[in-house]
């Protein structure tokens, strides 16, 4: 676990770089510093880049976010978003009826496809969670969580996160806390996305790259770093993304090197490397 003033110095270590988007392009309103130089920068190495986000709609959508904080599809060479994976799934499966939990801006997932969004769990064969509006608590949801449950039936989280911090400070809270909640219940569960391997196969497999050559960089450490370090592909930790308020840290400030191994020691991970920004 080494702690890196800039991502230029272990770049010529590898071949393609795997980003997350939320907390290392940007905090939810503004873009980070320094990333479209650092993106720029990697390109004029040759560099492979590919985003994987545990966003919970299609790649699409994502590569529109992107533009505008100057990121475009020019500049980088694959995108995959955990509601890009789940669509695939959804693409294969039969005519389905489900049962629809999260913000209106992603209920528009299975376009295209010909299931069904049902009001009443009890009429529906699956149920799907993308996250919640900001300013609602899982507790909003219970109600619909119990009737899912009472109808027994398999609950697709989009974005296995639990929460994000936005830029206020205010955390918002992602599908990956409705599922723990689900799972408490004794629902069952299928996860779309980071920390589980087959995202990271599927980015892989679009280039004909040596795993070691591979290189994640996140600032969560309960599916970045933890799907990295399950997929056995080096990363980097963005101190001051997710974790900033834990570590003490404002953007782009050096980590303490004991606080944030211990931090790492709690949630069982091991990064290669941490860095305070992508872009420093």
């Amino acid at each position: 676990m080494n702690i890196i003033n800039s991502l230029k110095e272990i770049s010529a270590n590898y071949e393609l770089f795997i980003l997350d988007i939320f907390g290392v392009i940007h905090d939810g309103d503004d873009p980070y510093p320094g990333i479209v130089e650092m993106i720029d920068y990697l390109s004029t190495q040759n560099k492979k880049i590919a985003f994987l986000s545990n966003a919970p709609r299609r790649s699409e959508k994502a590569l529109k976010a992107l533009e505008k904080f100057g990121i475009n599809e020019n500049m980088f060479d694959f995108i995959l978003t955990s509601g890009e994976h789940a669509y695939y799934y959804f693409e294969v499966q039969k005519k389905l009826k489900y049962f629809y939990i999260g913000p209106e801006k992603d209920r528009d997932l299975l376009v295209g496809l010909p299931h069904q969004e049902v009001a009443i769990a009890e009429d529906a064969d699956v149920a799907i969670a993308t996250g919640l509006d900001l300013g609602q608590t899982v507790d909003d949801v219970m109600p619909q969580l119990k009737s899912i449950k009472a109808a027994d039936l398999m609950l697709h989280c989009i974005n296995p996160d639990l929460y994000v911090h936005k830029k206020s400070g205010r955390s918002h809270i992602c599908a990956g806390a409705i599922a723990k909640a689900y799972n408490k219940l004794g629902g069952e569960v299928q996860f779309y996305g980071k920390p589980f391997q087959g995202v990271y196969d599927e980015v892989i497999d679009e280039f004909e790259i040596s795993r070691k050559k591979v290189l994640c960089v996140g600032d969560s450490l309960e599916t970045d770093i933890r799907g990295a370090n399950m997929a056995n592909l080096d990363s980097v930790f963005i101190s001051s993304g997710m974790h900033r308020k834990q570590l003490d840290l404002e953007i782009g400030q050096k980590p303490d090197a004991k606080q944030t191994e211990k931090l790492c020691q709690e949630f069982k991970v091991s990064p290669t490397y941490i860095l305070s920004s992508f872009g420093s």
